[in-house]
């Protein structure tokens, strides 16, 4: 994969997303005030960990197992249906058999939207793991912004002509999640070759895959409850109405990731495809690049952060603006922690990814327990912000271990890194406007 070309077409496509995303978020928290925005946070915290439980590492697993041919993509796409239907089907039923309701007649409906949701997330989430894995990066991309444009429309024509409720928001996110998973399956069946699907061989290999991903799925897994046990936790602690606070300001400056998480995604499969000094090279400029970008980035926010909050979601959200700020540092360490842990997660995701995220997350949430009950939620950002840059720290020194690389190699910028943007501008100015300089 040509990371270079793959990075401007994927940033391309990640401006417009992270817009999308942005009009879409803004429209939900207005809609629906902070108490609301602190259920629908809690509601999407939810799928998260549930996706990523139900699919069992296979977005990764698939990465792996395409970028080094071990598996047939149509069986894949097959596979993740299959494994996305099991639990729209299987976890409704478990509660049943094991006499749990799902919930006051009230939250039957938003219970049962729960399911679908989640199902269409795992089978989406496998899918596009095929798709990078395939370095079918367009595929990737159309996927991913056809997901958020149509999110955005739905959720917009219904500011326009209702009420926001979290119940009519979470049906507009599964029909966006359908459309997604239908242009992301497509194009891997248009473009694969066609395989004979009969049980035996989508059973075949099925386990050793899932047995392949369980560090992945591991990893992953401490990640995603790292980044998401503030609204866990906050809100038995604080309320509903701080959860949604607290959600504005971390999906806010959460936008310090979009491009590292771009560079994070194509680095990974790069790294898994060759695992040469070539890629760890590849990943330091990336990382180095990316810590430059994003210093700049968050000096400019910490002076016109608050302001930007309550402009973007108005005056109800004025404490969001204060952890907003408070948040920039830590992920801004976050950001670059991205680029650099795709060494790691292309290698098999190794011990240091398993054991850095769990010390993370046990250090945040004893933090949270000490410092929240007095300080509340400014503590808790001040708290995820120390507990970011220190897991920074630990992944940089270990990349400088196993690479051989000094700390400011991955760091710090270097005339070569000038010359190469410069490169890549003037390539793209070629290619996008006929230019010849």
């Amino acid at each position: 994969m040509k990371v270079g070309a793959a990075f401007v077409q994927t940033f391309a496509s990640q401006v417009l997303q992270s817009m999308v995303s942005l009009a879409t978020g803004v429209l939900i928290a207005r809609g629906l005030g902070p108490t609301g925005q602190g259920r629908y946070a809690t509601f999407a915290a939810g799928i998260a960990l549930g996706a990523l439980l139900a699919s069992l590492g296979q977005f990764h697993g698939n990465v792996l197992a395409t970028a080094n041919r071990r598996a047939a993509p149509r069986i894949l796409l097959v596979r993740a249906v299959v494994q996305g239907s099991l639990v729209l089907v299987l976890l409704p039923l478990g509660l049943l058999v094991s006499g749990r309701a799902l919930g006051p007649a009230d939250q039957k409906v938003l219970a049962g939207m729960f399911f679908v949701v989640l199902s269409l997330e795992v089978i989406a989430q496998m899918v596009r793991g095929i798709n990078l894995g395939q370095h079918h990066v367009t595929a990737w991309n159309v996927a991913t912004l056809t997901q958020r444009v149509a999110y955005l429309l739905a959720v917009g024509v219904l500011a326009l002509s209702v009420r926001l409720r979290l119940e009519s928001v979470v049906v507009c996110w599964a029909i966006a999640a359908l459309l997604s998973v239908a242009v992301s399956g497509g194009w891997i069946w248009l473009r694969s070759q066609p395989e004979r699907l009969t049980v035996q061989s989508l059973w075949s290999g099925w386990g050793q895959r899932l047995t392949q991903s369980i560090r992945a799925f591991v990893t992953v897994g401490l990640t995603l409850l790292l980044v998401r046990a503030d609204v866990w936790m906050l809100g038995p602690m604080l309320g509903a109405a701080t959860v949604g606070q607290f959600s504005v300001a971390t999906y806010l400056a959460e936008w310090l990731w979009y491009v590292p998480s771009i560079l994070g995604n194509l680095l990974f499969a790069v790294v898994a495809a060759d695992r040469s000094a070539r890629s760890a090279s590849q990943v330091a400029r990336s990382a180095r690049l990316v810590t430059t970008l994003l210093v700049v980035v968050m000096a400019t926010l910490l002076v016109c952060g608050r302001w930007l909050v309550q402009v973007m979601y108005g005056q109800p959200y004025q404490q969001a603006g204060v952890l907003f700020t408070l948040l920039l540092p830590g992920m801004t360490a976050l950001g670059i922690h991205l680029v650099v842990d795709s060494y790691f997660a292309g290698s098999g995701f190794p011990a240091i990814s398993i054991w850095g995220a769990l010390i993370a997350l046990v250090t945040k949430i004893v933090l949270n327990l000490v410092v929240v009950p007095s300080l509340g939620a400014t503590g808790a950002a001040g708290a995820t912000t120390v507990v970011y840059c220190c897991l920074l720290a630990l992944k940089v020194a270990a990349f400088a271990r196993a690479t051989g690389m000094r700390v400011s190699e991955i760091l710090l910028p270097v005339r070569s890194d000038v010359a190469y943007v410069k490169g890549k501008v003037q390539a793209f100015a070629r290619l996008r406007f006929g230019t010849s300089s």
